[in-house]
């Protein structure tokens, strides 16, 4: 990308990335490092013309459909919104994070926590 001075590193996170729960093992590290990476990579590459942008949903409840509903819950009690983000969302701010449109977006954190992280 740099060579020919563009392109759009998407990264993926989670809101892990800002949690202190219990059993989260390295997760939370992982997906702090994540972010803490995206900012770092996006100085290394803006330069030459490659912006690094970071998406940080919360769970999406469509891609593990055995997850019962009582686990859920805690997760949407959490929220500001009541809910959970839908995976379209997260696709759609995908979307336009690697579009033109974001053209002065780098080295930032798509929030998509539906407020269960308040930046």
């Amino acid at each position: 990308m740099t060579a020919q001075g563009s392109g759009v590193i998407l990264m993926l996170s989670s809101s892990a990335a800002r949690e202190s729960r219990h059993r989260m093992g390295g997760f939370n590290l992982a997906c702090a490092s994540i972010e803490a990476f995206t900012r770092s990579l996006a100085g290394e590459v803006g330069r030459e013309g490659v912006r690094v942008v970071c998406l940080r949903p919360n769970f999406t409840p469509e891609t593990t459909p055995e997850v019962s509903e009582a686990d859920v819950q805690p997760l949407i009690a959490d929220t500001l919104l009541g809910r959970l983000p839908r995976l379209a969302e997260v696709a759609g701010a995908a979307v336009f994070a690697a579009s033109d449109d974001a053209g002065a977006m780098t080295g930032a954190v798509l929030n998509l926590t539906c407020g269960a992280i308040v930046d």
